[in-house]
């Protein structure tokens, strides 16, 4: 308990002396998929288009580099469907609790800034739902079935994301950013281990997000630095 006390009174410190804390909300809309592999098992696959939400907190130092963590509800999955037929088709969606912890990067110094972030992230799996729409797509090997397989509890990746800042004063700042899952070979399969032949079972994601944080400790600019002040009195001593 001590030591999470000190620890605790370090980073406020540090957040004090050097640099600027923010918090606020984001939300936005993604075009999620799982990419299978045999790449054969993709050859329905359309984009499935579902919202994420959630809280977001941002700390810079006075060089504009940190750290920016996040906690959202997001729906991710994969769509299918016959080709040239909507009314045929196949959908399997999966809500997470996602945890992005991810560096933050900004340039400039004005209102308005480019910044980039990276970072892995964790999901926990909160339901999932299926929706089969006269979908019955037989696949040319009976080996290979990602209708009903079992999704992992815990799902984890890296994004990288580019967006912009717009401090609207010392208090409030508008974000919007658009991220992409890396979705690196030899990733988390959503699958547990590799059923029925399935190699590979990724999520794959292009969302944007638009976001309104508060800055609880607003960014120094050069003209707020601390100089020396004379002591009361000085100016009439000296004459």
């Amino acid at each position: 308990m001590k030591r999470t006390i000190i620890l605790a009174i370090a980073i406020l410190t540090t957040i004090q002396v050097f640099g600027q804390l923010s918090v606020g909300v984001r939300a936005g809309y993604g075009a999620y998929g799982v990419y299978f592999e045999p790449p054969s098992l993709n050859g329905n696959q359309v984009n499935l288009y579902e919202p994420n939400f959630g809280l977001v907190a941002i700390f810079n130092d006075k060089c504009n580099a940190g750290a920016q963590l996040e906690i959202n509800y997001a729906v991710k999955g994969w769509r299918e469907k016959e080709k040239d037929c909507d009314t045929i088709r196949y959908k399997h969606e999966i809500s997470y609790l996602e945890i992005p912890l991810m560096t933050h990067f900004e340039i400039g110094r004005g209102k308005f800034r480019v910044y980039g972030c990276f970072g892995p992230y964790f999901a926990v799996k909160q339901n999932e739902k299926t929706t089969n729409l006269n979908y019955n797509f037989i696949i040319e090997h009976d080996l290979y079935d990602m209708y009903n397989q079992k999704i992992r509890k815990l799902d984890f990746g890296n994004k990288v994301g580019l967006g912009f800042r717009i401090n609207m004063n010392s208090r409030f700042s508008v974000l919007t950013d658009v991220r992409y899952d890396l979705q690196l070979a030899g990733g988390q399969n959503i699958f547990k281990k590799q059923p029925n032949g399935i190699q590979a079972s990724r999520i794959s994601e292009l969302s944007c997000s638009v976001g309104l944080i508060f800055n609880i400790r607003p960014q120094r600019t050069e003209e707020e630095k601390e100089y020396y002040i004379p002591k009361e009195g000085m100016d009439e001593d000296f004459y």
